[in-house]
Parts: C-alpha cells; structure tokens; sequence
C-alpha cells in the first residue's frame, strides 16, 4: 500500500477536487504534483476552495494551526537580514570613503604641478623683437645715410674749387 494518496483520483469528471482530494490534501497524504496541482486549483476554484475551507474548519482546533510557533524564527530572519542590509551599506560607504582618500593621497585629484624655475625662460625670437629689429634697421639705415649726406656735403664746403675754398655760410 502506498503512502500517497493517487493522483488519479484527485480530480471529478466535472474538473473539480474529489471529496476524497481534499481529505488528503487536508492530511498532506498528497505527492509533490498531487499537492502542486490541487494548490493551482484551489487558487482559481472558488467553488473548491469553499468546499476545503470548510473542511479545514471542522478539524478539531489543535490540527488548524502550524505545528510550531514560526514567528521567533521569522522576527531572528527579519533582524539577521535587516542587520545585513545596514552593515552592507555602512560597509560600502566606508570602502568607498577609504578609496577616495587614497586617490587623493596618491595625487590623482590634484592639479598636475608645474615646475618652478627661478630664471624665466625667454622665447628665442619674438614678435616684438621682430619690430624693433625692423624699427632699428629701418630708422638706423635712415640715420646712416644722413649722416654720410651731411659728411659729404661738409666736404664739399672745404673743397678748395681752383685756389679758392668754400666755406659755408
């Protein structure tokens, strides 16, 4: 004889849970698919779920309940996850903190430094150097031509022009 209740037998021809069904799901006499397929039934069977619930109402009172108080090991699961959860974020915070000051002990946010000389480097050639180099050879050439002008002018007024010198006036 087999422990479990025959599934066969589990459903009428109308697609409803037999009597002999609901005493076994009552029971737990039913197989994992047994038990599988009358808890989707009873989920969409209103008619069916009437019909278990009133036989689970006249069990005798000790048989309605669980067996064992589940509530002190659901309030230890609800604290060992709610503990988990906090010292997760705590735990990622610290990391994340710790990670910041090393990047920033390391240099990683500090502007890249730049070397100080206490002799400033002059560029080899400048515009403005450019002008005045033009300026100079411009205005110096000028100067120099005048100069030769007024030498040569100077001794044409001491040429002595057949015995006689000019002198200027």
């Amino acid at each position: 004889m087999s422990l479990f209740f025959d599934n066969e037998k589990l459903f009428d021809a109308e697609g409803h849970l037999t009597d002999e069904g609901l005493y076994a799901l009552r029971d737990g006499t039913l197989d994992e698919l047994g038990s599988l397929e009358a808890a989707e039934h009873l989920t969409f069977c209103d008619y069916c779920l009437l019909r278990y619930t009133k036989l689970v109402e006249t069990m005798p009172q000790g048989l309605q309940g669980p067996m064992r108080d589940l509530i002190p090991q659901v309030q230890n699961l609800m604290r060992l996850r709610s503990f988990r959860l906090l010292t997760n974020r705590y735990v990622n915070v610290a990391a994340a903190v710790v990670l910041a000051f090393a990047i920033w002990q390391f240099g990683l946010f500090r502007a890249p430094s730049v070397p100080v000389h206490t002799e400033r480097e002059q560029p080899r050639f400048t515009l403005q150097q450019a002008v005045d180099t033009m300026h100079e050879g411009f205005y110096g050439g000028i100067s120099g031509w005048m100069d030769n002008a007024r030498n040569s002018l100077d001794q044409l007024k001491d040429t002595d022009f057949g015995g006689k010198t000019v002198r200027g006036e």
